[in-house]
């Protein structure tokens, strides 16, 4: 009886283990690299673009440090993950998400040098960010001395972006073959302006066909004559980003007229890895609470199965007794797909209330393929207990939490 036990207790132990650390929360190219954030404190997370497979495995490579990008930029214990970025999209102003901007244009310039980065903010905000910016140099750069000092490294390029347009980032490629783009949405943060992005992939297929087996001089003559001889390339929505928004604005009409935004909005739900926002996870609330959190544009636990049921989502396809009439047919489309749930509330805290609320909150079938953002809610006891569980970017597996959490004690 105690051997069996005790193998009982190992195998479950290598459950949490494979479990915890099986998930890399990747895309196709990108990975998320660290995921800091806690409503009204801050949010930064970090993206790194991922070694190709030809180069990893090839040892005679010498494998450089990898592109990242940035979505949002707050004043974060994660910050120095984000200070080799050249591209951070703001998905709004409020200063959890802009007040670390200035200081990753100065830490950029001093570790990285080169060009400034690129910041991209709701169009409505670069008026504000650019007399930010010149303030922050002046200040910088001011001195005692008349002829003292040097000039400011406070360097930030504000792009203006709106609903429905398309970012190529310049400078990061996977291969030869591999562009990325970033696509902005609208979405409804209690009426100040903010967006959510799409990260796309786009990869070249090379010649048609029938082509294939065609010379250089008869390719020639093809193309002279105007003949699209490339296949179309392969895109790919890799990474979404949903910022701070509240249900609606992640809903469409699908009777309306789909311009780019809405087109975009829709491409979040085909992401491998969605970067969702939960601030609301009390889902034993009535309407009054769910209202606050629309009130205060964000999203509510509640809205998740009715937000994501009507799309591509997650799940194996597997089909629990106790839901299964509820489980969407279109499971089975995105076995790979994942989600990663950030801006929580300090409300929630500590981290472990955190996950048995998101955990009692969510319908099975979704949370097979879940994450949370959770290092910010983490107590000193709950960094040894979980320590196992807690993956190097700062999330924790759902799937991972209730295996641990159902240990036999």
């Amino acid at each position: 009886m105690q051997s069996n036990t005790v193998a009982t207790i190992l195998l479950l132990f290598l459950n949490i283990f494979s479990t915890s650390h099986s998930y890399t929360m990747s895309s196709t190219h990108w990975k998320v690299h660290s995921a800091w954030s806690k409503a009204g404190i801050g949010t930064n997370i970090v993206l790194e673009l991922r070694v190709p497979p030809s180069t990893a495995c090839n040892v005679n490579v010498s494998i450089k440090k990898m592109p990242r990008i940035a979505f949002d930029m707050g004043s974060t214990p994660v910050f120095e993950a984000a200070i080799p970025a050249k591209h951070i999209f703001l998905s709004h102003g409020h200063i959890d998400h802009v007040g670390g901007v200035f200081s990753h244009a100065r830490a950029h310039a001093v570790a990285c040098g080169g060009e400034a980065p690129t910041y991209y903010a709701p169009a409505e905000l670069l008026p504000q960010l650019e007399q930010c910016r010149d303030a922050m140099m002046a200040l910088d750069a001011s001195c005692l001395h008349p002829n003292g000092g040097r000039k400011s490294l406070v360097g930030a390029i504000f792009v203006a972006v709106r609903p429905g347009d398309e970012i190529l980032l310049k400078g990061i490629c996977s291969g030869s073959k591999t562009s990325f783009s970033m696509r902005a949405f609208a979405v409804d943060h209690c009426g100040h302006p903010a967006l959510g992005y799409i990260l796309v992939s786009r990869s070249s297929t090379g010649l048609k066909e029938e082509y294939q087996s065609l010379d250089k001089s008869a390719l020639r003559d093809l193309a002279k004559a105007g003949v699209q001889l490339q296949s179309d390339p392969i895109e790919n929505v890799e990474v979404a980003y949903t910022g701070d928004t509240c249900a609606s604005g992640l809903t469409f009409d699908p009777s309306a007229s789909v311009g780019k935004s809405v087109l975009y909005k829709q491409q979040l739900f085909q992401a491998d890895v969605i970067l969702c926002e939960l601030t609301y996870l009390d889902s034993t609330e009535n309407e009054t609470g769910k209202q606050r959190a629309a009130d205060r544009g964000h999203l509510h636990i509640c809205e998740l199965e009715k937000l994501f049921a009507n799309s591509v989502i997650v799940g194996d396809g597997t089909k629990p007794d106790e839901a299964a009439e509820t489980i969407p047919k279109c499971l089975t489309t995105a076995q790979k797909q994942q989600i990663v749930f950030y801006h929580l509330s300090g409300r929630s805290s500590p981290a472990t209330r955190a996950l048995d609320m998101i955990a009692d909150g969510l319908p099975r079938y979704l949370r097979s393929r879940c994450h949370v953002a959770v290092a910010s809610l983490l107590s000193t006891g709950e960094k040894n207990s979980l320590g196992r569980l807690i993956q190097p970017n700062g999330c924790i597996s759902l799937n991972a939490y209730l295996a641990w959490r159902e240990r036999p004690k």
